[in-house]
């Protein structure tokens, strides 16, 4: 997976298919899934009346909305006659639509390369047009092909695909997509020679199709056979090619099925065992931060106390966040550290505060640490960047500052900061204007920020 952490999209996956009975604050719930659906009527929703409606995308949407009230979703670049062509075109001149969720069309609009840069999660469903104007269908329903235009389309659609993902990869490198493979859009149709044929189109386009997606590192959902498995419920009207409501659910579990397929798999071949592990902490069944607490308990840089709870809301001092900082990234110290106050503190203690400070985490301050202060999550974010900066080799300079209004006041590095945790997807603010530069991070919290932090090492 690319923009989130291969858990942090596991959880989000978990989500529509598994209700949690927490009910978590918008601190909490900072991992909203920014979803953006591409495409064509399919993607648009229209159903098998020609009416907009809840097509897959929407019901992908409400599925994980229903649960959590986790995501942001838009649909306005999606419309009725789209062929490849149009998608592509839409992109490279960026142009402005309305948004689109499911309260419907709203009155604010978006560009489209800026859906696409903010966006996690992309669904794309284009193709059929392209090749449909080669098709025609007579008054009596019969079908007929213009053999060298489907071949044209075919290599056309094939191109086109790879244009847009590289396009989109060149707006947002870290986006996942997933793409709804083709089906047979007249399943009516009595003889069996038109049946053949159309089922053998189906799947030349799709196999062309599912090369470009995978060979671009995006999913490919098949749904033709699925369709085909009860048309009658799936493509009630015989005149129209559009799927019933019924239809479309079925393609979004599948579409869904099949991203938390990828990540299953991904995960497997990165822990195998890890990720199975449950920490067994009583203070952390229903809080909403346990899954991050059993990962960062799994991996061995967070544990709990000897009276078998983890305390997930307790703060969390400054000798405390870079000892499990130091322990998750695996740093080591090859002298002690210049601090006064942590001699007290046991050796392997000291030793992760040293390596902090040799990574360049934390400043030397006139010989002081202040080992028991509370890390605020400005001073957090602080540390999170001059890790990544040393990490990478590079500083991090932003495009933008994030839009905060209560880190004004900051220092440009820590506003920085707090830009290089927003931009990545570690953390989002307390609002859409706030920060809280000066609020405490809880064990969950940290735990949390540390899984995401860890995965893009």
């Amino acid at each position: 997976m690319k923009r989130f952490s291969v858990f942090v999209v596991l959880l989000m996956v978990l989500q529509l298919i598994l209700p949690f009975s927490t009910t978590v604050s918008a601190e909490e719930n900072s991992d909203l899934l920014n979803y953006l659906a591409l495409g064509d009527s399919l993607a648009a929703g229209m159903n098998e009346n020609s009416e907009i409606g809840l097509g897959y995308a929407d019901l992908i949407a409400k599925s994980y909305m229903d649960e959590q009230e986790g995501i942001q979703f838009n649909k306005g670049f999606s419309y009725p006659g789209y062929t490849t062509v149009n998608v592509l075109n839409d992109i490279v001149e960026n142009v402005t639509k309305p948004i689109y969720d499911l309260n419907g069309q709203s009155e604010k609009t978006a560009s489209i390369k800026q859906a696409i840069q903010e966006a996690d999660l992309i669904t794309l469903s284009v193709g059929a047009n392209d090749i449909l104007k080669y098709v025609t269908r007579s008054e009596t329903g019969s079908i007929t092909f213009d053999a060298a235009g489907v071949l044209k389309g075919v290599q056309e659609v094939s191109s086109n695909y790879d244009k847009i993902f590289k396009t989109i990869y060149s707006i947002n490198p870290n986006v996942d997509i997933i793409v709804m493979g083709l089906y047979n859009p007249f399943p009516a149709i009595q003889d069996p020679v038109i049946q053949t044929q159309l089922n053998m189109l189906v799947t030349t386009i799709n196999n062309s199709i599912k090369n470009i997606v995978e060979t671009n590192k995006g999913i490919f959902s098949e749904v033709a056979q699925l369709i085909a498995a009860d048309s009658k419920a799936y493509l009630p009207n015989p005149a129209n090619i559009h799927l019933s409501e019924a239809g479309y659910k079925v393609v979004a579990d599948k579409m869904m099925n099949d991203y938390l397929n990828s990540i299953i798999k991904e995960v497997e071949e990165m822990t195998p065992e890890e990720v199975l592990k449950e920490a067994p902490f009583q203070d952390t069944k229903n809080h909403w931060g346990k899954e991050y607490i059993d990962i960062a308990y799994t991996q061995g840089f967070m544990s709990g106390f000897q009276d078998g709870s983890f305390k997930p809301n307790a703060n969390m001092t400054r000798a405390q966040v870079l000892s499990v900082i130091s322990r998750a990234f695996e740093l080591k110290a090859t002298k002690p550290a210049p601090f006064k106050d942590i001699s007290h503190y046991a050796q392997q203690t000291q030793n992760e505060i040293a390596a902090a400070y040799e990574a360049g985490l934390v400043l030397e301050n006139d010989g002081y640490f202040n080992p028991q202060g509370n890390i605020t999550r400005s001073q957090l974010a602080l540390v999170l960047m001059r890790l990544s900066n040393a990490l990478a080799g590079e500083e991090f300079e932003p495009k933008e500052l994030a839009p905060f209004k209560d880190i004004e006041n900051y220092a440009y590095e820590t506003q920085a900061a707090i830009t290089y945790l927003f931009d990545s997807g570690i953390v989002q603010g307390t609002s859409a204007t706030t920060f809280s530069p000066q609020g405490n991070i809880t064990r969950a919290q940290l735990a949390k920020i540390l899984v995401l932090a860890n995965s893009k090492e």
